[in-house]
Parts: structure tokens; C-alpha cells; sequence
């Protein structure tokens, strides 16, 4: 229930200033008790009645009055009264001043060691009080009567005595109570001061009655005890019932308050308040091990100096587990009450040990589950503790609790899931634009120097992620905005900095209170390199970097969707500049963002409508000179003209018509090579294949169709993949390309010593060709390295059976050089530019006429070139 240490905190009072003020208490009780009764006639009057009780018998009455007590509701408060007064009225009548005295000190000092086992400082306190309130009332007793006549003298002198110890009891325990809270409420002391003088008057009452009828007649001593008895247990059952519906209305209105809170923390501090005060305890406590999401504090406390929460890293399970009363509530799955009068020693210890006298702990459940735990400590007031029925009424408590925690929890999971990015955990796009209005609205009050949003890029990405497949990529995009985050944090600057995703690989950074562009530049820059190293993805090592846009208000705009924009279009112009950081400027071109929706439509309608054509780029032999096949390259025909595949291919993949394009030109290229097949020319043709198509299961059902359509012989089709398509070794991958050879359909690795693979790839891959790149082949004249390495991946082909094309042959000297190297075929602007499909017969009945005319090709000759467009 409470921290360790707790249990010493007695010990700890008597040494402070507020157990100082308590023992002055008690010394200013007994001397002011003791002065009382010398310098006043108080133990000189002797009993009116006829009957005088002794001592022993006084101490008897003291100690059933202070064992018997009454719960007296007012209001909203609840006062716990003894009947102490009885035997004072009775005592004052019939007992003299040293029987009366010596009766309420011993038997009162029994009942609060005994009975109620209270502490010593508190043992001090209350016999203290209790003999300076009885000398009191002995005083008023002795002034007010004369001691002659037990008649309406004496009624009035016993109220007076009564009222007096009853308010003296009351102004010195909100004094006492003072001491600890550290100042006096006037209010609260005028207000319990006239409490209890009327209640002791009201009390005294049926003592004064009683003494009166045994003045006049002693048998019906026997009359009054019976009337007394049959009042107190009548008042404790109208009591108990008055109790009972008070809990009943405290429930329905505490479940009208945790109704309509909407957030775990209100309904937590909804539930202890309400604990706290049905069970009149002065802590509640609730515990969570198991609840959902994570959504509420560990611990939370409520305690007489306020609310304490603890949350699950400073509390942790092993704390939780290490609590056998929490661990009794698991195992068992029922509630535990460890009352002050347990005789367990292992309750004691534990109660001792936590600082409390009783407690009752109870399981919350969501769901059947138990996620905590409710508890109660403490009990205000020592005449009472704990029952079975206050453990019913926790129960209770906390069955509504925990239908209010679940949808408290529910209503904190959609407000968290709609402002933050499933994926990543990082605040959206919503929650950005909400951030970013209130730090633009500070700079508009002058409450902030300025801010800088920054939308960043992930340059790479689509690759990966159509590779590797969305699992991978999701990975990747955990793993980025990780590193974002980190950077964002370990910044250095007086303003926040939040990282939030926008959606797809855009992330975004909002940066409050930065008056320049160096902070926002620098920590852009920070981002970027953070992602400069390799990532490893299920021991793939894959490369990505960034684009960042970044705009400032005021400098840029003072509106969020322009600032945003102005970001967005910053973005664009660094990634078109091949990544890194770019600040808006006005020279950037804004309308090119419409132009690119435009775009978008207008491409999605040319692969519909047959707009998408091939050109082809033919390849020669390096052994004879003769075209052998030809590449198939995209065009556009646009109303503006021709347009190339870097002005629409990003495009296609932006916005997932890549899988599309492909099958177009597919369609447009066989077309062709069945057009030459009727005209007796056999030349294949190659086809690029994107990442995505490789992880689509019907793709080689969809290149088996368009074969069947165009009647054309699979070994006819070559489908160049690029080796970033293979790094993943993903089954998907390798399945189609198993299926596509079975076809009978060439495959060929593009790009090849540019990506990731290795030459592992080349022994467990159905691959029949590899195309030495352009980076390779154009320096091979100036590099011995590169020259090499040529050399070294044309035998290696050569000896695994495997056809070797040259990309990029732009000369005679490189034309010769690869012959001698032993590379299979040449693809380049030396042999030919790109052409139509259509005219390439053409182009093909001229290049054999120079091939086999005067002038041959090889060896050393060089061919005219041809005046196809390019």
C-alpha cells in the first residue's frame, strides 16, 4: 500500500517539529488539568444522589462507554461519538470527584491500549485529554452547584459541565490535528467545536435521565439500562441502514462521474476519490501489472497530501511480483482483507511493514482479466475497522472501475491511434498540422521567434520495399523514423522538436522556437547523415537516403498549408538534385506540383489507350558483327512530343502503375518481334522488369499470355532484371523467376557489379545472361582495374555458360578492346541509337549491307553510323 519506510513513521514524528508540538500538547493538558482542580473547588463537592458508586465501577462504565460507540451522520460528515458522557452525568450525580476522575482515566487509558492498541504518542495525547476534559467538567460542575439538591440547579450545571468538555475535546484534537497539517482552519475549529458541544449535550442527556430516575427510586436503575440498550440497538441498526444508503447514492453518483470521463487518469483519480471516501480510509491505492496499452500509470496513490503516480519503468514487475498480497490476489483471484485484528503474523508483518494498521486489496478485472489492483488503507477512526462488508463495497467499486477503465482505455486508444502512425508510433499528419498551427499562432503573438518545418524523402526506398516486400519495408521505416527520432532529441536548442510520418517514406520535422536557418540546417543535415551508414534487414545490408525540404515562418509563410507546401516543393528540388538538404526559395517552381497530378492522369490514360510504345536498341555480336536481339525501350508519344522513360518512369512507380507499364510494354514488344518473325527477321528482344513484378505470383502467367497472343517463342524473350531486384533472395522472387524459366523465357541480370548481389547469385539463379554495365565498360581504356574486372566477369561467364553483353559501347577502341576480352555481345550508340520498332527491318537490311559489303565491320573497320532517330 505505501512505500517501504512508511512504518517508521511514528518514530519519525516524535522527532520532528510536529511530534514537538504534540508533547507540548500533552504538557499543557496535564498542567492545565492539574491547576484545575487545585485552585478550584472541583474535588471538594460531594455526589447528590442517594447511591454513591466507587472507583472500580467507574472505571467499569468508562470502559464499556469508550467500547461502545455511536456513528452520527451529519450532512456529508460522519462522526464517530463515544458514550463517556452517560457515565460523567452519571458520575457527577453518584460518584465523588476522585471516584469520577480516577474511573474516566484508568478506564478510558484501558480501552485505548487494549481495545483500540493506539500508538503512545496517541495513548499520551488521549489520556491527557481525557483527564484535562474530566477536571474541567468537575470545575463547572463545582461552580454551578451548590451540591445541596439534585434538582434543575443541577440539570443546568451538568449541560454546562458537559457542553464545556465537549467543546475543550474538540478544540484540542483540531489543535492536535493542526500540528500535523501545519496551520489552524478557524472555520473547521468553530464548526467542530459547536459539533461536538451538542452532541455531548444530546448524549449526557440519557445520562441525566438516567441518574435522575435513580435518585428517586434505585429499581429503576434496571428500567434505564434496559431502555438504554434498546435505544443503542435500534440507532446502530437505523445506522447501519442510514450507511448502507449513503454508499448506495455515493455509487451511483461516483458511476455517474467515471461515465463521462473519457481518459484513464480522470477515471483513476474518479476511482480512489471514491474509495477513499465510501470506505473512510486516508489512502487508496491502484496498481497495474497487466493493463492494455500501457495507457495507465503503474501506480497511482492517493493519499491525504495529494494524488502520487509512478509510472511502469520506476514500479516494473519485479516490485509487483515481490508484494505477497498482490501476488495472493493474482494466485487466488479474490480479494484480501488484513484486519487490525488479524492474529496472522504474516499479515502483521506486512502491515507493520507498509505502515498501516489495516488494509483491503481487491482485483480489478477488464475483460475476465485481472490488470490491477484496487486497495484501501487506514480506516479513519480506531472504533472501527474494516469488515466483509467493506470488502463488498470495494468490490464494488471496483467492478464499476473497471468498466470505466475499459472504455476510458478504448476512447485513449482511438484519441492516440488518430493522431499517431500505426507503423511507426510517430505522430501523423493531423496531429503535425494541429502542432504547427500552434507554433505559427505563437510566432504571430510574439510568444516565439519563429519555427522551420521539414518534410523529408526517403531516396531508395521504393526499391527495397518492392524487393524485400512490404514486411521489410515497414521494418525499414521503423528503423528510420528510430533514427529521426534519436537526431531530433539529441538536438541542441531552446525549442521543441516533434518527428512525425506523413504517410508512405515521408516523414516530417517540426522545429518551435528557432529565429534562423543555421539550427533548422543543422539538424536537417543531422537527419541526413544519420542514415548515410548500411542497414541491416534480416541480414540484407540495404542502402537509403534522404531529401529534406525545409521552410521557416515567418520567413516562408505564416500559414500551415502553405508552409507545408513550401516544404513539400523545397523536397522535390533536393531530391532532384539527388538528396540532401533544400531551403524554399522563390525561385523554386510551386505550379510543378499540379503539373505532376496532371501528369499522373495523363500517364495512367496512354498505358490504357496503347500510348506506351517500345523502341528498340539493337545488340551485336563481338564475334562477327551481326545484331543478335535488340533492347526494348519505353516512350511516351505525348501531344508535346516523345518523351523519355525519366520523365515518366518515376511517376509510374510514385503512384503503382510500374506493374501496368510493364505489361504494356510487354505487349508493344512482342508485337514488334512477331511483326519481324512474318518478315523472316529471328532477333529477340529484352524487356525490363521491375522489382514489383518479380514479387507478383501471376506475373509469369501474365508473360506466358502475352507470348501465347503474339505467337511468339519464349527463347525469343529476354527480361532484364536489375541485380537490386535479387539482393532479397525472397521466395516470392525466386519462385517467379523458376516459373518464367520453365517457360522457357531468357532471363538477364541488368546493371550487373552496380547493386548488391554477389557471385553467388550467378550459381542459384536461372539466369542466362549478365550486362556489364555502362560505369564498367566506358572505362576500360583508362582504368587497368576496370579493365580487369571486365575480363574477369567475361570468363567467369564464359566458363558457367552464361551469354556476356557490354551496355554502353560509344567507339571503335571500346568496340575492340571488349572483342578482345572475350565479352559476348555490345549494346551502345556505336551500333545504333533508339529507334521505332517499326523501323528497325530497315535499319537492319542497311547495317547487314555494311557488315557484308567492301567495307567490313571488323576486324578494326568502322561502320557508318545510321540516321535512325534517336
Amino acid at each position: 500500500m505505501d512505500r517501504k519506510g512508511a512504518s517508521r513513521r511514528g518514530l519519525v514524528a516524535l522527532l520532528t517539529a510536529r511530534g514537538t508540538r504534540i508533547l507540548g500538547l500533552i504538557v499543557f493538558l496535564v498542567a492545565a488539568g492539574t491547576a484545575m482542580l487545585m485552585w478550584t473547588p472541583a474535588l471538594e463537592n460531594k455526589a447528590p444522589g442517594p447511591t454513591h458508586l466507587p472507583w472500580w465501577a467507574m472505571v467499569l462504565m468508562f470502559a464499556v462507554a469508550e467500547m461502545v460507540v455511536l456513528h452520527i451522520q451529519i450532512r456529508r460528515e460522519a462522526q464517530t461519538v463515544s458514550l463517556s458522557e452517560i457515565p460523567l452525568v452519571v458520575g457527577l450525580f453518584m460518584a465523588g470527584p476522585e471516584g469520577l476522575l480516577v474511573g474516566r482515566v484508568v478506564g478510558s487509558l484501558l480501552i485505548f491500549v487494549f481495545h483500540r492498541r493506539q500508538a503512545p504518542i496517541k495513548v499520551a495525547f488521549n489520556t491527557a485529554l481525557v483527564f484535562a476534559s474530566g477536571a474541567l467538567a468537575l470545575t463547572i460542575w463545582s461552580l454551578a452547584f451548590n451540591g445541596q439538591e439534585a434538582g434543575p440547579q443541577a440539570w443546568a450545571a451538568a449541560f454546562a459541565a458537559l457542553v464545556a468538555a465537549g467543546s475543550f475535546d474538540a478544540t484540542i484534537t483540531t489543535m492536535a490535528i493542526a500540528c500535523y497539517e501545519g496551520r489552524i482552519k478557524i472555520s473547521r475549529m468553530a464548526r467542530e467545536v459547536a459539533s461536538a458541544g451538542t452532541l455531548a449535550a444530546a448524549v449526557g442527556t440519557v445520562g441525566l435521565v438516567a441518574a435522575t430516575a435513580v435518585t428517586y427510586d434505585v429499581r429503576s436503575a434496571f428500567l434505564v439500562e434496559a431502555a438504554g440498550a434498546l435505544l443503542l440497538l435500534g440507532y446502530r441498526a437505523y445506522a447501519s441502514l442510514r450507511e448502507r444508503h449513503e454508499s448506495l447514492e455515493q455509487l451511483y453518483h461516483f458511476s455517474e462521474v467515471v461515465s463521462g470521463a473519457h481518459d484513464v487518469d480522470t477515471v483513476l483519480r474518479s476511482v480512489l476519490a471514491q474509495a477513499r471516501q465510501l470506505l473512510r480510509s486516508d489512502r487508496a491505492e491502484f496498481l497495474s501489472f497487466d493493463f492494455p496499452g500501457a495507457l495507465a500509470p503503474a501506480r497511482m496513490s492517493l493519499l491525504p497530501d495529494g494524488v502520487h503516480k509512478e509510472a511502469v519503468a520506476e514500479v516494473g514487475h519485479t516490485v509487483v511480483d515481490a508484494d505477497p498480497v498482490v501476488a495472493r490476489v493474482r494466485r487466488e483471484r479474490r480479494s484480501v482483507l488484513l484486519a487490525r485484528t488479524t492474529k496472522d503474523a504474516a499479515e502483521k508483518e506486512y502491515l507493520a511493514e507498509h505502515g498501516l494498521r489495516e488494509a483491503i486489496v481487491v482485483p480489478l478485472h477488464m475483460d475476465g482479466v485481472i490488470v490491477g489492483t484496487l486497495s484501501v488503507g487506514n480506516r479513519l477512526g480506531e472504533v472501527r475497522g474494516f469488515d466483509a462488508g467493506d470488502v463488498r463495497l470495494l468490490e464494488t467499486v471496483a467492478n464499476h472501475a473497471g468498466v470505466a477503465l475499459k472504455s476510458g482505455s478504448l476512447i485513449a486508444r482511438l484519441s492516440h491511434e488518430a493522431h499517431h502512425d500505426t507503423l511507426t508510433g510517430l505522430p501523423n499528419r493531423h496531429l503535425l498540422q494541429q502542432e504547427l498551427d500552434a507554433a505559427i499562432a505563437a510566432v504571430r503573438l510574439g510568444t516565439s521567434v519563429g519555427c522551420a518545418v521539414m518534410i523529408s524523402d526517403l531516396n531508395g526506398f521504393k526499391e527495397v520495399n518492392d524487393t524485400l516486400g512490404h514486411q521489410h519495408g515497414d521494418q525499414l521505416l521503423r528503423d528510420v523514423a528510430r533514427q529521426f527520432v534519436e537526431v531530433a532529441e539529441g538536438s541542441e536548442g531552446s525549442g521543441r522538436t516533434l518527428v512525425a510520418r506523413l504517410g508512405g517514406d515521408e516523414f516530417a520535422v517540426l522545429l518551435t522556437d528557432v529565429a534562423g536557418p543555421d539550427e533548422a540546417s543543422a539538424l536537417a543535415q543531422a537527419m541526413v547523415d544519420s542514415l548515410s551508414a548500411p542497414m541491416r534487414l534480416d541480414g540484407v545490408s540495404v542502402e537509403v537516403s534522404a531529401s529534406i525540404g525545409v521552410a521557416m515562418a515567418p520567413l516562408h509563410g505564416e500559414d500551415v498549408s502553405g508552409l507545408l507546401k513550401r516544404a513539400d516543393v523545397a523536397m522535390y528540388a533536393a531530391k532532384a538534385n539527388g538528396g540532401g538538404v533544400r531551403f524554399y526559395d522563390e525561385g523554386l517552381q510551386e505550379a510543378a506540383n499540379p503539373s505532376r497530378l496532371a501528369l499522373v492522369g495523363e500517364l495512367r490514360s496512354a498505358i490504357k489507350d496503347g500510348g506506351i510504345e517500345a523502341w528498340v536498341q539493337p545488340k551485336a555480336s563481338l564475334v562477327d558483327g551481326s545484331i543478335v536481339g535488340v533492347e526494348a525501350l519505353a516512350r511516351w508519344r505525348h501531344a508535346d512530343g516523345v518523351r523519355g522513360p525519366h520523365e515518366f518512369l518515376p511517376v509510374a512507380e510514385a503512384n503503382g502503375m510500374i506493374g501496368a507499364l510493364t505489361e504494356a510494354m510487354l505487349d508493344s514488344s512482342l508485337s514488334a518481334c512477331s511483326a519481324w518473325l512474318r518478315r523472316g527477321i529471328q532477333a529477340g528482344v529484352a524487356v525490363n522488369v521491375s522489382p514489383r513484378s518479380l514479387r507478383d505470383t501471376s506475373f509469369a502467367e501474365t508473360v506466358s499470355a502475352v507470348l501465347a497472343r503474339h505467337d511468339v517463342p519464349a527463347h525469343l524473350l529476354t527480361l532484364e532484371i536489375t541485380e537490386t531486384s535479387l539482393m532479397a533472395d525472397s521466395p516470392q522472387a525466386l519462385d517467379v523467376l523458376v516459373r518464367l524459366n520453365a517457360l522457357g523465357v531468357r532471363l538477364s541480370i541488368d546493371d550487373f557489379g552496380t547493386g548488391y548481389s554477389s557471385l553467388a547469385y550467378l550459381r542459384r539463379l536461372p539466369v542466362n545472361e549478365i550486362k556489364i554495365d555502362r560505369e564498367f565498360t566506358s572505362r576500360i581504356e583508362t582504368d587497368p582495374r576496370v579493365l580487369m574486372i571486365v575480363r574477369s566477369v567475361a570468363d567467369l561467364a564464359r566458363n558457367i555458360g552464361m551469354q556476356t553483353v557490354a551496355e554502353g559501347v560509344e567507339d571503335q577502341e571500346t568496340f575492340g578492346r571488349l572483342q578482345e576480352l572475350g565479352v559476348g555481345q555490345a549494346q551502345g550508340y556505336h551500333i545504333s541509337r533508339p529507334m521505332p520498332a517499326s523501323e528497325f527491318p530497315a535499319w537492319l537490311d542497311r547495317y547487314n549491307e555494311d557488315l557484308n559489303g567492301p567495307r567490313p565491320l571488323l576486324p578494326g573497320g568502322r561502320r557508318p553510323r545510321s540516321h535512325a532517330a534517336a
